[in-house]
This record gives C-alpha cells, structure tokens and sequence, in this order.
C-alpha cells in the first residue's frame, strides 16, 4: 500500500504525533496502516456524495480549500488548510509553505484570464487539464490528500468542458508516474486524462 511516492519530512513533522510518522486525526488512531484505512472509507464516502453534486466553485484558491475540507474534515484538523511544512515524495521536492499561497494564485489567476475554461477543442481542453493538474501537483498544498483533492478539482473543470472524467479508469501507479514525469513535462496528465474520459453510450 505504501511505496516510495509516500510523503517524506526531514525532520519530525508538526501534523504528526510525537516520535511518530502518523498523523494526528481526529479519530485519535496511533497506527499509520489503520489510519490509511480509516482515511479511505472516510473520503471514499465523501468523494461518492461529490459524484453526485460536484463543489460549486469558481475554480480558485478557495474552490480547492472547500473540496480537500469536505473530503478531509471528518479525519484531519487541517482539513481545508494550507501546509505550513516542507515536504517531498521520493526525489520531488514540492513548493516551500511561504511559496504556496502566491503560487496558487497564479494558477488559479492563469485559469481565468487565458480563459481556459472557454476552450471547445478537444485535445487543447485535455492539454489545458493536465497543465492545470501538474502545476498543482507540483505545488502540492495540503499536508495530506493532495491527489484526492487535485483530482476532483480537475472533474470539476473537465465537467465544465463537458466532459466526464472517471478516475476509476487508471490506477494508482498511472497516476503516480504521470506525477512524476510532470515534474519536467506538464503535458504528462494528458494519457491519463485521456483513459479517464467516459463515453456517451
């Protein structure tokens, strides 16, 4: 379940309990296995209500903080919260705390006067989702759940485009990789996002 893409500090990390790598969560569990667990029945539920009635945003700052809040706060208190610690995954260090508000805006400020999300060609809305995707990946804001709640911020966005993203289409290590490769391609989203587009029957 876990792999060398896993969240790495350097030093004891302020979101987790003392002498320990597991986070604190509000179900007070001490065992990182069991918390995994516990976090994905608890986010799986929240992600099906999100199915059904996607985040009304206008696709800022803010958009993002509401969705990784209500996919998060019934585990973690820093739900809907910035991180204000330096993190990486493997070899990928991600953006600095102080960095990550500024940097949000420029993506989110990008979106919206480049008019991306009045894009009608197919393979330009795919380009415009993965460069959307990799630039927030990269930041990486949240201590925890930062795919998760990247993700649905990207259906929402192809939603707008009209078009159906279903995530259920790769599988953890595509995603992975993908993130991985975005670190120097930020069209590395696109095969992914490509496989994820669901069909009219």
């Amino acid at each position: 379940m876990f792999s060398k893409y896993d969240v790495y500090t350097t030093v004891q990390s302020m979101y987790c309990y003392p002498d320990s790598d597991v986070l604190k969560n509000k179900l007070n569990i001490r065992d990182k296995a069991e918390l995994k667990q516990a976090e994905e029945e608890f986010t799986a539920v929240k992600q099906l209500v999100l199915l059904q009635e996607p985040m009304k945003g206008r696709f800022t700052k803010t958009h993002l903080l509401r969705i990784h809040r209500f996919l998060f706060e019934d585990v973690y208190p820093f739900a809907g919260h910035i991180r204000r610690e330096q993190i990486s995954k493997g070899d990928t260090m991600f953006y600095p705390p102080e960095m990550i508000d500024r940097q949000l805006g420029r993506v989110f400020d990008e979106i919206h006067t480049k008019k991306l999300l009045s894009e009608q060609d197919l393979k330009k809305q795919i380009q415009n989702l993965s460069h959307v995707m990799t630039e927030l990946n990269i930041i990486h804001p949240f201590r925890e759940g930062n795919g998760r709640s990247i993700r649905e911020l990207i259906r929402c966005m192809g939603l707008e485009y009209g078009l159906r993203l279903n995530w259920g289409n790769t599988d953890r290590d595509t995603l992975i990789d993908a993130a991985i490769a975005s670190v120097d391609d930020d069209m590395a989203f696109c095969d992914v996002l490509t496989q994820c587009l669901e069909t009219e029957e």
